[in-house]
């Protein structure tokens, strides 16, 4: 499972805090990120962590939830 982020504020807490749970962070094309954490097998378990983060319902950036991954993560 990957998440596909396009910041619209705030960009810098809101990527140290997806950092310090464990996501790993990847640059996009566009300049919007990819994120995956080992411990996300899908959808649901993406949108629990982040809403334990206080970002699924944020305004500061705009989430898009992918199955496959196409980004430059390892």
């Amino acid at each position: 499972m990957q998440v596909h982020l396009r910041f619209l504020r705030h960009a810098g807490p809101i990527q140290q805090a997806l950092q310090n749970d464990g996501w790993r962070l990847g640059r996009d094309q566009d300049q919007s990120l990819f994120a995956r954490h080992p411990e996300v097998a899908d959808e649901g378990d993406a949108r629990s962590r982040l809403q334990r983060l206080g970002l699924l319902t944020s305004s500061a950036l705009h989430i898009e939830f992918r199955e496959r991954a196409g980004s430059g993560l390892a």
